[in-house]
C-alpha cells in the first residue's frame, strides 16, 4: 500500500528479497563461493540497502501507482526484425500520457555520453509506440548510483531515427555473419577486455559464427530480433 511505502521498510526486505530470488535461481550462491564468514555477502547487502534507500530521495513512491513493472514488450518492424525487451516500469497518467522508467545501479554518465544512455530508452519508446500507437511522453532514467534522473522528452521523429539506426546495425550484422568479417571498433576500454586473443585488433583471429542469416519470407529484408533489457 502506498501508505507503508517507506525508506526503511524497502530497505528491511532487501534481505528476505535476497532469500527469494535465491531459492529460485541456486546458482547464484555461487557469487559469494568462498564467503565462509559471510562478510562479502553482507556487505553487498549493504551496497543494495543503501542504493534503494537513495531512490526515496529521488522519487516519492507514496504518489506512484505504476501501470506496468518489468513489462516485456515485443514487435516486428515492416521490415520483419523483430524487437524485444524488458522495461523496468511504466507509468500512465490519466489523460493516457506515457512516461517510461529504467533504473541503473551506477552513476549517470557525463553530459557526452548521455547520448548513448538514452538509446535504451529510445528503443523502449520505438516498440511501445508500435505496439499502442503513442509516442512515450517522457523517458527517464533513474541513476542509483549516482542520485540522479536524467529525463527526455522523445517526438516521432526522433523513433524514426531510432528506427532507421536499428536497421543499420541490424543489417551490419547480418553482413558480418555473411562474410565473416567482423571489424574491431578499438576504444580505451580495450584494455580491460578478456578476449584480446580472438580480436584482429590485437592480432587474434574470432571463432567462426555458427548461425546463418536468412533473409525474411517474401524478400530480402533482413530478418532477426535485437533486444534491449
Amino acid at each position: 500500500p502506498a501508505g507503508e511505502r517507506t525508506a526503511a521498510g524497502a530497505r528491511a526486505m532487501v534481505p528476505g528479497e535476497w532469500e527469494k530470488l535465491l531459492a529460485k535461481r541456486p546458482e547464484l550462491a555461487e557469487l559469494f563461493a568462498g564467503d565462509a564468514d559471510g562478510e562479502r555477502l553482507a556487505t553487498w547487502l549493504a551496497e543494495a540497502e543503501a542504493l534503494v534507500e537513495r531512490w526515496f530521495s529521488l522519487e516519492d513512491p507514496t504518489r506512484l501507482e505504476p501501470a506496468d513493472r518489468e513489462l516485456y514488450v515485443e514487435t516486428v518492424l515492416e521490415s520483419g526484425l523483430r524487437l524485444r525487451g524488458f522495461i523496468d516500469r511504466v507509468d500512465v497518467a490519466p489523460t493516457g500520457e506515457v512516461r517510461i522508467v529504467d533504473y541503473k545501479t551506477g552513476k549517470a554518465p557525463r553530459p557526452q555520453f548521455a547520448e548513448g544512455a538514452l538509446f535504451q530508452m529510445k528503443f523502449y519508446a520505438l516498440v511501445m509506440w508500435r505496439l499502442r500507437g503513442v509516442v512515450p511522453r517522457r523517458l527517464q532514467l533513474v541513476y542509483l548510483g549516482s542520485g540522479d534522473v536524467l529525463t527526455y522528452d522523445p517526438g516521432e521523429a526522433d523513433l524514426r531515427a531510432v528506427e532507421r539506426k536499428l536497421l543499420a546495425l541490424w543489417e551490419a550484422i547480418r553482413l558480418a555473419t555473411e562474410t565473416g568479417d567482423w571489424r574491431p571498433r578499438p576504444t580505451k576500454l580495450c584494455g580491460w577486455c578478456d578476449h584480446q586473443a580472438h580480436c584482429p585488433e590485437f592480432g587474434g583471429t574470432p571463432p567462426v559464427y555458427p548461425l546463418e542469416a536468412r533473409p525474411a519470407d517474401g524478400g530480402g529484408a533482413p530478418q532477426g530480433r535485437m533486444e534491449a533489457i
